[in-house]
């Protein structure tokens, strides 16, 4: 599978999860919140603030509701995810695996919620950027690690089915490009999901799109076995671990 084909195919799964998203997105809407309890810290002109893999407009809702009256312009490249941003915002349907638009320059806040790692050169990406803030200006991203999914890698060892998830981030290459006196804040947090079976637990993925994988689809043989090896609860249940990471770049 190619770049292309690549993107095309997440970009399918995202427009198809759109009308539903918001009801299901419960990991994004924890971590739009706790983005925007950070921002609270910070001293952030009031300027030209943007949401890059903006989706629906869960974290540039939450955004706009704690500091009025401030908007945040949304970009993602599923036409069907910005349609269901609210009517009065302002929305720039663009592909984020290429540089943004030479019209977006000096930026007071750049944001991005469970985005970057579906981009083929996240750390170059990255950079961009941050080269788009005005001085003092902040870039605060969020996205899964490496350390995810621990109990998918593990039940995919033991049942020698083969590992479909992403592979993430590693945090210290994402910042590599940066000084230390660029990076505000960078941190790991643990999230845990609880799922009846492992059929709920991965329709909980499809439900909002991130399903997108390079790997063979699995076969019902496959889930059921997953399903009799993957680590339960007490009460039978199973989890779903994930590993997300915070960072705060300010440019200098």
């Amino acid at each position: 599978m190619n770049n292309t084909e690549w993107n095309e195919k997440i970009k399918k799964n995202f427009d198809n999860a759109a009308i539903n998203y918001l009801d299901y997105s419960t990991i994004q809407k924890f971590f739009a919140a706790k983005i925007v309890s950070y921002m609270k810290e910070l001293s952030i002109e009031k300027g030209e603030w943007i949401d890059l893999g903006a989706g629906t407009g869960l974290l540039a809702d939450e955004i706009e509701k704690e500091f009025p009256p401030q908007e945040v312009s949304r970009i993602d490249f599923s036409r069907k995810m910005l349609f269901q941003n609210k009517l009065s915002s302002k929305k720039i349907l663009w592909d984020l695996n290429y540089e943004l638009p030479s019209s977006i320059n000096n930026c007071d806040l750049i944001t991005s919620n469970f985005c970057i790692h579906w981009l083929k050169e996240p750390e170059k990406i990255l950079k961009s950027w941050f080269n788009k803030l005005n001085l003092g200006g902040y870039l605060i991203i969020s996205y899964p690690t490496k350390e995810c999914f621990p109990e998918w890698i593990e039940t995919c060892r033991i049942t020698d089915i083969e590992y479909s998830g992403l592979n993430f981030i590693s945090p210290k290459k994402l910042r590599s490009n940066f000084k230390s006196d660029e990076i505000v804040f960078s941190k790991n947090f643990s999230y845990l999901e609880n799922f009846n079976d492992v059929y709920k637990l991965f329709r909980s993925i499809v439900n909002v799109g991130a399903h997108s994988s390079k790997h063979k689809k699995k076969t019902v043989r496959d889930f059921k076995k997953m399903q009799k090896f993957w680590p339960k609860n007490l009460n039978n249940t199973v989890n779903l671990s994930w590993q997300i990471h915070i960072q705060i770049f300010k440019r200098k």
